[in-house]
């Protein structure tokens, strides 16, 4: 029986371990289970211990030659990962109903970060500190921030309130990501406010951007609808302010696109999940040119 050193721990190499690893990276467990027992037989069957660069190597391998290329990269990102312990934050946003947390939670799941959390927590933290008549906006939702507004600038009376509470939570955002940064830690916030072009980091710290977006107006409210099965959220309190957080979605993405941040359309879950995952996977790549792992295209060059 083979089995697998990896740092100071050696066990028995186990089909189910690694198919529930490519299980986790978007393939199909029937498929997974395929690719498991092959790479076993590449292994051999002699009593022997192999280092786990040389199960990846073969699974990596084995996944080249069914063209499963997609896999690889996110296999050998999630790799990269776990061994290098570089720090980086991923910030994901998108305005209410797009599926930020329940996405960013399973797109770390893929790619192994244990660290998340929402920009919600911090604004909720403002909200408890600050007194209200000195930073009104922060008292609404993002989506109807400007029952709060005291202010004469001309303008979207909803999109100027809302800039100035994602301006203020995005900024008290900024401070904890400094301090994961310099713990080593790996994380991903999701939230509203974190826009780009509002929440600003210094151009060297290890940060990748999302926006992920609905396009189709009923899918979005759909969304609310089916809320009340999995929480306690009032879906009329969100479908009545449709209309604002349509508003919002478009002027988010508005955003990241003119800084040139990827965004996500968001369809069904497993696949937002994929595409979320891509574009972590791309901008970790640029980020630290991670070994194996750049697309197809850059690899021929």
């Amino acid at each position: 029986m083979v089995s697998v050193r990896d740092g100071a721990v050696v066990l028995p190499f186990a089909d189910a371990v690694l198919a529930r690893t490519l299980v986790t990276t978007g393939m199909p467990t029937d498929e997974a289970l395929h690719v498991a027992a092959e790479v076993r037989r590449r292994l051999g069957t002699d009593d022997r211990v192999v280092l786990i660069d040389e199960v990846r190597d073969a699974t990596a391998l084995t996944l080249e030659r069914r063209g499963e290329l997609d896999i690889v990269r996110r296999l050998r990102v999630r790799w990269w990962i776990r061994g290098a312990r570089q720090p980086f934050a991923v910030l994901v946003a998108g305005t209410s109903g797009v599926g930020k947390s329940t996405v960013s939670q399973a797109a770390a799941a893929v790619l192994g970060i244990d660290r998340v959390f929402s920009s919600d927590l911090v604004r909720a933290v403002l909200r408890g500190t600050l007194n209200p008549d000195l930073l009104p906006a922060l008292s609404e939702s993002s989506f109807s921030a400007q029952r709060m507004l005291r202010s004469n600038l001309e303008g979207d009376p909803l999109l100027t309130a809302f800039e100035q509470q994602a301006s203020l939570v995005a900024q008290a955002t900024v401070p904890l990501v400094r301090r994961a940064l310099k713990e080593g830690v790996q994380i991903v916030v999701n939230g509203v406010h974190l826009v780009p072009g509002l929440m600003v980091v210094p151009p060297d710290w290890p940060v990748v951007s999302a926006v992920l977006t609905v396009p189709d107006v009923d899918e979005h409210q759909r969304r609310f609808t089916a809320r009340v099965q999995t929480s306690d959220r009032d879906a009329d309190h969100y479908l009545a302010r449709l209309a604002a957080i349509r508003d919002l979605d478009r002027y988010i993405v508005s955003h990241a696109r003119r800084a040139q941040v990827p965004v996500v359309e968001s369809h069904t879950f497993d696949q937002t999940v994929v595409d979320l995952v891509g574009a972590v996977v791309d901008g970790l790549t640029d980020l630290f040119d991670i070994e194996g792992a750049d697309p197809p295209r850059r690899q021929a060059r």
